[in-house]
């Protein structure tokens, strides 16, 4: 019998300290609410519609479009200077980004709108195929934001890993923690803080892809000016050396206005990561991005501060 009311006692309080942590990952972390994808036969894939989620803090929000940007009417209204800013995880900022800090937000004000259509990993053919379905927002400007590892970033068209890619909500918010996060915790610890795989993009030495080139010159072609910013990762920035794709992409944008980012990124404060940029690099590219049209570049030296 005491056996028996020990093991109730045991079991009541491993639940409600299971509880407690469900509680605290769901209401503290965000986690069980990840921002969510949908498969696509010729994007590949992309952030599913209207989602918004506090995640570890920070705010996201997608709109109607898939865009980590507010509602967006197709056409502009008589009097706005549209940008369509289009990319990766480079201009996304993923869960690690509070949507007030995205260059994209911080560009946006009265009478100017810079739309963000990206998503993790997606490559130029991605980024035109998005184009392609949704068109370009009655933008003036178009702006594409690339890096040396896009030059060999093409679409598989295999099923989204749900490590990466969910395209469903988890049941339980420890279910996430412990599947997603966990097993990259670990993986980093056992390389000593060392990148692991899947913190970056595929590797700057992978083969060039003709394929993604020539969706960099279908990009650049566009019928309304085109801009290219040119991210360096933090290996690139620290040693001045651009590998082989981003010289490429530079190429293969021809006459089309390419702005490398390098001069506008202070330290290596800016990244968060090897790619990606922390909140000061956000301010960083805001400015690179500023660069591409003297409508933007009022506010440079403001956003860059």
């Amino acid at each position: 019998m005491r056996k028996t009311c020990k093991a109730a006692v045991g079991a009541t309080i491993l639940l409600g300290a299971l509880a407690a942590l469900e509680l605290y990952a769901r209401a503290g972390l965000g986690l069980g609410t990840p921002p969510l994808y949908v498969s696509d036969p010729e994007i590949e894939y992309m952030f599913a519609p209207d989602q918004d989620m506090m995640r570890f803090g920070n705010h996201q929000r997608f709109n109607h479009y898939g865009m980590r940007s507010d509602d967006t009417p197709p056409t502009k209204p008589e009097g706005e200077y549209r940008v369509l800013a289009i990319g990766d995880s480079v201009l996304n900022g993923g869960s690690l980004t509070d949507q007030a800090d995205l260059a994209t937000t911080l560009l946006t004000k009265d009478g100017i709108r810079v739309l963000n259509a990206s998503a993790g990993s997606w490559g130029p053919e991605n980024m035109l195929a998005y184009v392609d379905r949704f068109g370009l927002f009655d933008a003036d400007l178009v702006v594409v934001v690339l890096s040396s590892h896009d030059a060999a970033d093409v679409p598989s068209f295999q099923p989204l890993n749900p490590g990466t890619h969910p395209q469903s909500a988890p049941l339980l918010a420890l279910t996430e923690a412990a599947f997603r996060y966990l097993p990259r915790y670990l993986a980093h610890l056992s390389a000593g803080g060392a990148a692991v795989k899947g913190d970056v993009p595929p590797s700057e030495t992978a083969p060039i892809a003709a394929s993604a080139l020539d969706a960099v010159r279908a990009l650049s072609a566009l019928p309304v000016p085109v801009c290219v910013v040119l991210h360096p990762n933090r290996e690139e920035h620290r040693t001045g050396v651009r590998a082989a794709g981003f010289v490429a992409i530079r190429e293969a944008a021809g006459a089309t206005t390419v702005i490398d980012e390098a001069p506008f990124i202070r330290s290596e404060t800016a990244y968060r990561d090897p790619i990606h940029p922390s909140a000061e690099g956000q301010r960083a590219l805001a400015g690179a991005i500023s660069a591409c049209s003297d409508r933007l570049s009022p506010g440079a030296e403001h956003v860059a501060e």
